[in-house]
């Protein structure tokens, strides 16, 4: 999804505030949560009524600053979902297909009565099936793309490979009418933002 930097996103020299990189992911993390639906009605308020998503673990590693009003793409894949927990996975670029950060967040799902771990509701549950086409599993693994994230430096050439900065890149700098929300694969091809009734 796209994002533009807003006066409240900034410090007092101008670009981003760290926190702003947790914001990235918090807007990218509610977007699919709250915006997958089936016939026009939203799965979350159904499916996760019962359910408290709590963030276990999340980290940032900040690569470039961005400025006041300019745009940055987006990106979410999910790495080593369990019955329970999902890790979410972030990658974030700005119009030049520059990496500006990249970090993750660890989701535990909860009963949110008896706060024993519950499976994912089914529309979540949907894109971390590997099999299926539309699925958003983090292709980075040995090492996984949490440990690449950590460990910094060099490795981090391969969370922003050149496939993945020119779909960033297209993402921040796609004009208003095609910057809505999306899954789409490295190759640009989009699938529907919906749950299979």
């Amino acid at each position: 999804m796209q994002y533009q930097i807003l006066f409240h996103d900034t410090m007092a020299y101008g670009s981003q505030h760290h926190m702003t990189n947790f914001k990235f992911q918090n807007v990218a993390r509610e977007t699919i949560l709250f915006e997958t639906s089936v016939n026009g009605v939203r799965c979350f308020d159904e499916q996760a009524k019962d359910i408290v998503m709590l963030t276990r673990e999340a980290y940032s590693l900040n690569l470039a600053p961005v400025g006041l009003g300019q745009k940055v793409g987006i990106l979410l894949s999910y790495e080593d979902p369990t019955r329970s927990t999902v890790r979410l996975c972030f990658r974030v670029m700005d119009q030049t297909g520059q990496p500006v950060c990249c970090g993750y967040q660890t989701l535990i799902m909860m009963n949110k009565d008896t706060l024993q771990l519950v499976p994912a509701p089914p529309f979540l549950a949907g894109f971390l099936d590997a099999g299926a086409e539309r699925n958003l599993i983090e292709p980075l693994t040995n090492p996984r793309f949490c440990e690449t994230a950590q460990a910094g430096g060099a490795g981090v050439k391969r969370i922003f490979t050149e496939s993945i900065r020119r779909l960033g890149k297209a993402v921040a700098s796609a004009p208003w009418k095609s910057a809505y929300p999306k899954i789409i694969d490295e190759n640009f091809r989009e699938f529907e933002f919906q749950d299979s009734p």
